[in-house]
């Protein structure tokens, strides 16, 4: 990308401002000493806006989101995603890679029955979680450009569901 603000990545669609605000929120988001309890509460927001969502996790399957809360593995299962999470934005310029590393989740989550579909959930989810913890730093671009970021993330494991049920 350029350092023209409006220059669209080929590749994602997203302009520079839309990275640099994913990277300001996600630094927020991402800071070590909230790291695990951010996580813990998009878990917890997915759970809570798609309950149905809990039978897509074997070890949560049948509970409440209160007593999933309690959960000693989903510390756990909220880092994963966290960590998930920045290796795309940590490689959000080398679309390459980027589209390598979804392609990588695809693979482990089509073993678990979780398609494309499924992450979908997350256009809801994401927005609200990032309101709840960003607050007032919240902006109207961060939700826009993590949406279009969800957006890439969901096409490419769509195509490469198609690739490996081929």
């Amino acid at each position: 990308m350029t350092e023209d603000n409006n220059t669209k990545d080929p590749v994602t669609g997203l302009t520079e401002a839309e990275v640099k605000a994913i990277e300001d929120s996600w630094n927020i988001l991402y800071r070590k000493e909230h790291r695990k309890e951010n996580g813990f509460k998009m878990i917890i927001k997915l759970f809570t806006v798609h309950p149905a969502s809990i039978e897509r996790f074997p070890l949560f399957r049948g509970k409440t989101v209160e007593e999933i809360a309690e959960h000693p593995k989903l510390p756990a299962l909220a880092m994963a995603t966290m960590y998930t999470l920045a290796s795309f934005v940590d490689n959000i310029h080398e679309t390459d890679l980027l589209v390598e590393l979804v392609k990588k989740l695809v693979v482990s989550h089509i073993k678990r029955g979780v398609s494309s579909e499924d992450f979908k959930l997350m256009y809801d989810v994401v927005p609200a979680w990032m309101k709840e913890i960003l607050d007032d730093e919240c902006t109207s671009l961060m939700l826009s450009s993590w949406g279009k970021l969800l957006g890439v993330i969901v096409a490419v494991m769509s195509g490469e569901e198609q690739n490996v049920a081929s």
